[in-house]
């Protein structure tokens, strides 16, 4: 990211800010920042630091859908200037609820729209946030934001590199669909996708369980805010490695930005690729091996049967010849 695109893209909304009311003042304290999960808030926390309050509804290690609202949550919205939702399915339900039940005629609400687990996405929301977090708190942002952003730049370019040496491009594997966009980023070859256990039926797991054997799939990936278990008794029913990734920083410890959670996620990838491959080289040893005793069983029991042979005809010669002698001595 160049430094000048940056700044501009800043400044104007800047510039912008000015003809708008300030709503950074706040004579009891610091402003109040709501957002609906945890990768919109590891974001404003980064780049406000202590110039603002900054409450997530969303557990990480829940999927948005399974929010319930509490009162603490609707009086936090009361009493926020700004908020900072993604508008994804599972937010749409209880957001707007909450939303009304809060009755905040001067909330500024900010969609930040389009997917955040590539570090491509996660730029486009580090731009939106720090730009309108600009607007809010008329402050410039911009070096903070230019510093996320190659921090973003340089995990990427380093899980980049470790893919390209394990030739993730050859390898398939199937992921809950939620995860699709990083796993497809990251390089390896998705050839099926599955939606939330919950929906899936018995006909759905089966065909799942086809292409797996069919494309020799060497990982079943599960997504941690769904399901940490599903793809598990699938990778033992096909041979694959099991992995689970998360989809919100903060979920597991040390990943509570984007930038952690992207170095973990391809982390637990790149292991579960390494074991896969290691089990494979040891089955193929068993293999050679098995085959190897096999051959010489097989030969043992060749000479074994030679030997037998062998035997059997010196002992018919001894015999006839026994018999011979004997004849020979009845005639003297």
């Amino acid at each position: 990211m160049k430094i000048n695109e940056v700044t501009m893209f800043l400044a104007a909304l800047l510039i912008l800010s000015a003809t708008l009311p300030s709503v950074a003042a706040e004579e009891d304290g610091k402003p109040i920042i709501v957002c609906t999960t945890n990768v919109l808030g590891s974001i404003v926390k980064e780049i406000v630091g202590d110039d603002a309050d900054v409450i997530v509804l969303v557990n990480p290690s829940l999927c948005p859908a399974d929010y319930d609202m509490k009162p603490s949550d609707i009086y936090a919205l009361s009493e926020a200037k700004i908020l900072f939702y993604h508008d994804i399915p599972g937010e749409k339900p209880w957001l707007r609820n909450l939303i009304e039940a809060a009755g905040n005629k001067k909330l500024i609400q900010v969609k930040v729209p389009g997917t955040y687990n590539t570090p491509e996405g996660a730029k486009i929301c580090i731009k939106i946030i720090g730009g309108n977090l600009s607007i809010a708190l008329s402050k410039d942002f911009s070096s903070k934001v230019l510093s996320m952003l190659d921090a973003v730049d340089s995990v990427a370019n380093e899980i980049r590199r470790e893919a390209q040496s394990l030739g993730v491009e050859n390898v398939s594997v199937i992921c809950m669909k939620w995860q699709k966009t990083f796993v497809e980023w990251v390089g390896f070859k998705v050839v099926a996708t599955y939606d939330p256990p919950e929906t899936l039926s018995a006909s759905d797991i089966v065909s799942i369980i086809d292409i797996a054997r069919n494309e020799s799939a060497a990982l079943i990936i599960d997504n941690l805010q769904i399901s940490a278990e599903f793809g598990a008794s699938i990778a033992s029913e096909v041979g694959a490695e099991h992995v689970v990734l998360t989809n919100f920083p903060g979920a597991i410890p040390g990943t509570g930005n984007l930038t952690q959670m992207f170095q973990y996620n391809a982390k637990q990838l790149f292991k579960g690729l390494r074991k896969w491959r290691a089990m494979r080289e040891l089955e193929m040893e068993v293999k050679k091996l098995t085959e190897s005793l096999r051959a010489e069983a097989e030969n043992l029991k060749n000479q074994l049967a030679a030997f037998q042979a062998a035997t059997f005809v010196a002992a018919t010669v001894a015999a006839v010849e026994f018999t011979l002698l004997l004849a020979k001595r009845k005639r003297r």
